[in-house]
């Protein structure tokens, strides 16, 4: 086993920034974006067991690209024998040559973490620091074909006067000159502090991380796009052999919904970012994770990473050039109500498939489709004559206008109208014998207060059917979906069922809101917020006055009430409560629909409660706030104590 030299160790400390040229086989290996699994969710419960059933897991996707199983730390042992890498012994019993061969069985191949530090970011094995060529021969002879190089533990202090990038920019070549021929490279440096964007590619990097704002990714929706905006501010740097690389893909894991998972590999295929499960491959949905037309587009090579052709913060469209010139677009809808996107292709006629349902249309220039909530559709465009149904719009609710993310409220027993639209958006044809048909929940009623059914639709038309629609007198306050269908096509209204409080005078904790924010636990009725579990808090206390009716939030916090114009007044007494002594502070406030109708002023747990009455009269929604205080979260809980409002 080759070992490194004293002096050669020397060498490497001294050696300035060098970019690096990829070798002909390393340049293969970083064609087109890695895909594979890696072991993190696993953490250092990992083993030699648990990593080959992972290959068997994998193995079936591997003709679709799947073919990195990732090792993500607790394989090495703290120390090493005889100054080399040593796996732990009994994680890995059979050792990492042995797994390299299983894996290379299965026709995949065995990905490694390592650190440029002193000790590995997880499991305390040991780091590669000075030890650069000595251990990328070892893991190069065992059989690695991958390295997930981590920044940690490094010890900067070896490097006066130099920043962290300056360090990285010496650190990370180090092992991307010694691993060389045929080992894909992945730098991973997750606070961004090393700005690997700038210099990555330069570096030999096959993948450089984007990923700032969480480390690693979370589970969740709100963080996932988070991530994928980082990630598209680092577009101009990624191409064709390094590749920006978001973190990894998060279907099967359970915390996002299918339409949110559908929507994280949508992102990150026109991104042209790594695809790396991170559930066990047995559980990542094949309907997404396994989808050849989708993979096609992060594959591509021409290597582009997508960018964003319109954006206005809630609808984004996305495009993507192909290497056989046809195009990818995406439309994202990143709110939380369904709404309609669109955008120009250009004067052509046009070919357009949408990749997740397989559906084909063709258009004469425009592309525009209503995109569900939390949802990304990916359509393949193609100039073309081919003779295809004309694109339809097809719309269920639409917005009132653009930005509204509320679903469209119905009241219990009560009749309210709600419309569908169908749009011949392509206009390549006429549409002919068009009907629409709706479904609704068991014990709902709908009926068509216009005709649901049209001879002929001609280019550019629009068709308009008016439903009445009416939720039973008992059904439970809740989100409910609407289906219409139109020629095979299906549209989707989310509407929330709501009831307005009584008339006269009710405490809003005896109420239904529609929705509650809070910084820490959920809000509680009747009690203080104990930042936890539900249920957890004490008795409302504002300067030894204690109340039985209210609500205990920690600011920041958001409650809102469907009044449907009906109510008049809104008033509490505001404070912070006693448990936190004198520490705390927010500002109490109500809005009425769009505007702010009172505020208490910041409070602080050493001032007596405040009486807070507010005018709300014809307003549709109502919603109490409390707001940061100014200074931190920390101690602000915030008690809107006998909460009432009056209506008729």
């Amino acid at each position: 086993m080759r070992k490194t030299t004293a002096v050669v160790a020397a060498a490497f400390l001294s050696m300035p920034f060098v970019p690096f040229v990829p070798l002909a086989s390393a340049a293969d290996a970083a064609q087109t974006p890695p895909m594979g699994w890696s072991s993190r969710t696993l953490g250092c419960s990992v083993s030699e067991t648990s990593v080959r059933q992972a290959a068997d897991a994998l193995a079936p996707l591997a003709p679709l690209g799947y073919r990195y199983v990732i090792i993500d730390d607790c394989w090495l042992s703290a120390q090493r024998d005889g100054g080399a890498l040593k796996p732990d012994a009994t994680r890995f019993p059979g050792g990492i040559a042995a797994l390299a061969d299983y894996v290379h069985g299965k026709g995949l191949k065995l990905g490694l973490s390592l650190s440029a530090g002193t000790k590995a970011c997880s499991g305390g094995g040991a780091g590669s620091y000075r030890n650069e060529a000595a251990d990328a021969e070892q893991v190069k002879g065992w059989g690695a074909d991958y390295v997930k190089y981590d920044w940690c533990s490094v010890p900067t202090a070896d490097f006066p006067g130099q920043n962290v990038q300056q360090i990285a920019q010496t650190l990370y070549p180090r092992m991307r000159q010694a691993l060389g021929d045929g080992v894909a490279f992945a730098m991973n440096n997750e606070d961004g502090s090393t700005v690997p964007w700038l210099w990555g590619k330069d570096a030999g990097a096959t993948t450089w991380r984007t990923n700032v704002y969480n480390r690693p990714i979370p589970d969740a929706y709100a963080n996932m796009v988070d991530i994928w905006e980082t990630n598209q501010l680092r577009a101009e740097y990624a191409g064709r052999g390094s590749w920006a690389d978001p973190d990894l893909i998060q279907a099967g894991r359970g915390g996002m919904t299918e339409t949110e998972y559908r929507t994280q590999f949508t992102l990150w295929a026109v991104g042209a970012a790594p695809l790396i499960l991170q559930a066990d491959p047995a559980k990542a949905p094949p309907a997404i994770v396994a989808n050849p037309k989708v993979i096609a587009i992060d594959q591509d090579p021409l290597g582009a990473h997508g960018t964003l052709v319109r954006t206005d913060g809630w609808y984004h469209v996305l495009a993507k050039p192909l290497q056989n010139g046809d195009r990818a677009i995406v439309l994202f809808n990143e709110s939380d109500r369904a709404a309609t996107i669109s955008t120009s292709l250009g004067r052509s006629r046009y070919r357009v498939e949408n990749l997740w349902t397989g559906a084909v249309a063709s258009s004469e220039g425009e592309l525009a489709a209503q995109v569900p909530a939390h949802a990304a559709l990916l359509y393949r465009v193609s100039e073309s004559r081919e003779q295809a149904p004309p694109l339809v719009t097809f719309e269920a609710d639409p917005p009132a206008f653009l930005g509204d993310d509320r679903p469209s409220v119905l009241e219990p027993g009560r009749s309210a109208d709600l419309v569908t639209r169908v749009t011949n958006t392509g206009a390549t044809g006429r549409l002919r014998d068009v009907e629409v048909t709706a479904a609704v929940p068991e014990g709902w009623q709908v009926s068509a207060r216009t005709p649901a059914t049209k001879a002929r639709l001609d280019a550019g038309e629009t068709f308009t059917v008016t439903w009445a629609v009416t939720p039973p007198a008992a059904a439970e306050p809740k989100n409910y979906e609407l289906a219409f269908t139109q020629g095979g096509q299906s549209a989707v209204a989310v509407v929330t069922v709501a009831r307005t409080p009584g008339p006269g005078r009710t405490y809003l904790s005896d109420a239904a809101w529609t929705s509650a924010k809070n910084y820490f636990g959920p809000v509680e009725k009747d009690t203080s917020n104990g930042e936890r579990a539900a249920g957890d808090g004490r008795p409302l206390t504002i300067e030894g006055v204690t109340y039985a009716k209210g609500l205990g939030t920690h600011a920041p916090a958001d409650i809102e009430y469907y009044t449907g114009g009906r109510c008049t007044t809104v008033e509490f007494q505001a404070g912070i409560d006693d448990e936190v002594g004198a520490l705390g502070s927010a500002d109490f406030e109500v809005w009425a629909d769009g505007g702010r109708v009172a505020h208490s002023g910041v409070l602080t747990g050493a001032m007596p409660a405040r009486t807070v009455t507010a005018p709300i009269e014809g307003a549709r929604f109502v919603r109490l706030v409390a707001t940061n205080g100014g200074d931190n979260a920390t101690s602000d809980h915030a008690d809107f104590a006998d909460a009432t409002i009056t209506c008729s």
